[in-house]
């Protein structure tokens, strides 16, 4: 029988080094089954699952806490975890910039005040070096990395928005995309990493999540990957999200398939 506080212990200290011990330290002096319940079942069962490293891992709760804005001292400890895991102070930026598309500038901004704060604990900087693309050529280039995730999806965009308003698509293609998917250090795949994890943590849309499960996929993320994602989101999201998030994957993934099935017929 597996012993999960154990396990919980050891991977605790694996992912957030001595904070995690001082989270489980404080949580005895109010309620220790919390503590138990978060020791056994966040990091002795969900957090030492295999599918996904730890870097991968902190970069969905980084992105997923950062959207969500409710917990400011959990994105901290996360930050935390995500230096000790290897992640570089650079692509937690990412992380945190990237997220202004999908909750806004205010939880972005939220976010980069937290990573401020860790940094000066932990006395590492960051490089200020601007990796900005250029604003010539924005919307061109935002086409290039949208193609990569939806070859389509410019397409539709226009045909569903442009009878309202031209404009929120060139802001969605220059902006998101030639904008920040262009800014590198980051690989589209852990950029859709971050994007599925914040869209099913947040749980308010649904047909972005879908959408970026679908270009999850197309940059090489595998459907169990992004399963994983959503098991993970329950410890932070709550088991609705998750859910939401695991039936929506297998509907995206099958149609996928089918999608690829045809295109060979």
């Amino acid at each position: 029988m597996t012993d999960y506080a154990k396990a919980g212990r050891e991977k605790l200290l694996e992912i957030d080094g001595e904070a995690g011990v001082r989270v489980e330290e404080t949580l005895n002096r109010i309620c220790p089954d919390l503590s138990r319940y978060l020791i056994e079942y966040s990091f002795g069962e969900i957090y030492a699952r295999e599918v996904l490293d730890n870097r991968t891992k902190e970069h969905a709760v980084v992105a997923a806490l950062t959207a969500m804005g409710t917990a400011a001292p959990q994105l901290k400890v996360h930050i935390h975890a995500a230096l000790h895991v290897g992640c570089t102070p650079e692509e937690i930026r990412e992380i945190i910039i990237q997220m202004c598309g999908y909750a806004g500038f205010p939880a972005t901004l939220n976010g980069m005040q937290i990573l401020m704060e860790v940094l000066e604990e932990t006395g590492r900087t960051l490089s200020l070096e601007s990796v900005h693309a250029g604003s010539e050529g924005r919307y061109e280039r935002g086409k290039k990395f949208l193609a990569m995730i939806a070859p389509e999806q410019e397409r539709i965009l226009k045909e569903t928005f442009d009878p309202i308003n031209p404009d929120i698509t060139g802001y969605v293609i220059a902006f998101g995309y030639g904008d920040i998917y262009a800014r590198g250090i980051l690989p589209v795949r852990s950029r859709q990493v971050a994007t599925i994890a914040a869209l099913a943590a947040m749980g308010t849309a649904p047909p972005q999540l879908r959408f970026h499960i679908g270009g999850g996929l197309r940059a090489g993320l595998t459907e169990e990957e992004i399963v994983e994602i959503m098991i993970l989101i329950s410890v932070y999201a709550g088991f609705p999200a998750a859910l939401n998030g695991i039936l929506a994957t297998r509907e995206v993934a099958a149609a996928l398939k089918d999608e690829m099935r045809s295109s060979r017929e």
